[in-house]
């Protein structure tokens, strides 16, 4: 690659090259210690999410919220305090080097500083202090929460994608290529699904404005039992259970997908799966919901979509560790793809019994 001192980066900073990446192999490596403090600031960002009309009602201390309730959930499937995660795990197993759950204490799971002391006690006092009730309201509330959290997650990582244009220093001009590849691929989805997301909540916070929930939908699942896995999450799903492609995910910003809320909780030893969309992606919802109910055993097939898609995931230790070893290398592997390997399209397609879900009747609100 030929270069001149005064030419722009190829990287595409925009900086002269003489001032970016020249003689980056011999620059020194970033301190693993940087990367580490960079890795571990999720709590850095501090804000309320409340719509803007609501702020002035805001206390000045930001909390540590709980996108899946400690109380009324967490605790049901906690043993010793503790349930396991796959949030941010980097965990891995010493011989084989698959990634595994951690531990992780039920103050901090599911945790984001995302809202003041005040809006996180009283708008979801109605699904933290009482038995959760099936109503539009509480549903809104859940997904509320889920799309708030989702959104905050998005906003911490730009600055770890921003570390990753780092990365290469000391190393050759191959691998230099390879990181800034990465950097821009990463960090591009990302500002994409933080401008999606940004969208979706205004929508939100309209209706919270208005007192108006009917352009948010829900399906909801009640559980005979305590779920053993729970999740609070925003997600695209390009593919059904049946492995078709239900949307394309493209890199036009224009080109909004369709995105599915999704909530698994307890309350009062009665368990919870909440699917919540807007009226606009109406189309995914019903292809992707339609498709579920065609499986031979639904709640099977959503615990492989939950750990296909979401990170935000909370396991009872104990249903983990009686799991067969082949069905716990299944879902590790769902959950490594698209991390470690590209999703396959048939990932949602399974046979086995986890047991995770004991599903009892099906509501759309």
């Amino acid at each position: 690659m030929k270069i001149g001192r005064n030419d722009p980066c190829w990287c595409g900073s925009g900086i002269k090259y003489k001032k970016c990446h020249l003689n980056r192999e011999n620059q020194k490596a970033i301190n693993q210690r940087v990367i580490h403090k960079q890795l571990s600031s999720f709590y850095d960002k501090k804000y309320c999410s409340i719509p803007k009309s609501m702020k002035h009602e805001c206390s000045k201390r930001i909390v540590k919220a709980h996108s899946v309730s400690k109380k009324s959930s967490l605790k049901d499937i906690s043993k010793n305090g503790h349930v396991l995660t796959t949030f941010k795990t980097i965990s891995k197993d010493k011989i084989t080097s698959k990634i595994v759950p951690k531990q992780i204490g039920i103050n901090i799971a599911s945790t984001f500083t995302g809202f003041c002391s005040k809006h996180d006690k009283e708008l979801f006092s109605p699904i933290e202090d009482k038995p959760f009730e099936i109503t539009p309201y509480n549903c809104f509330l859940v997904a509320y929460r889920a799309l708030a959290r989702e959104l905050f997650v998005k906003k911490s990582s730009s600055g770890t994608f921003d570390l990753i244009k780092d990365l290469d220093k000391g190393f050759s001009l191959v691998n230099q290529l390879s990181i800034q590849n990465a950097h821009q691929y990463f960090s591009k989805n990302n500002d994409l699904t933080t401008n999606d997301l940004k969208y979706m909540k205004s929508i939100y916070d309209l209706c919270l404005e208005n007192n108006d929930f009917i352009p948010i939908n829900h399906m909801i699942f009640q559980l005979n039992s305590i779920p053993k896995v729970m999740t609070s999450a925003i997600v695209a799903p390009p593919f059904d259970f049946q492995g078709q492609a239900v949307q394309e995910l493209t890199t036009d910003p224009k080109d909004i997908p369709d995105y599915l809320a999704i909530n698994v909780f307890s309350s009062n030893n009665v368990g919870y799966i909440v699917i919540s969309w807007l009226e606009e992606h109406e189309k995914i919802r019903s292809r992707f919901c339609e498709s579920l109910l065609k499986t031979k055993c639904p709640a099977d097939n959503l615990l492989c979509f939950i750990f296909s898609a979401i990170e935000n995931i909370y396991i009872s230790e104990d249903w983990w560790n009686k799991l067969n070893l082949k069905y716990k290398d299944n879902l590790l592997d769902i959950f490594s793809q698209g991390v470690n390997k590209p999703t396959n399209n048939d990932v949602l397609m399974t046979s086995k019994s986890f047991e995770a879900f004991d599903m009892s009747k099906r509501i759309e609100i």
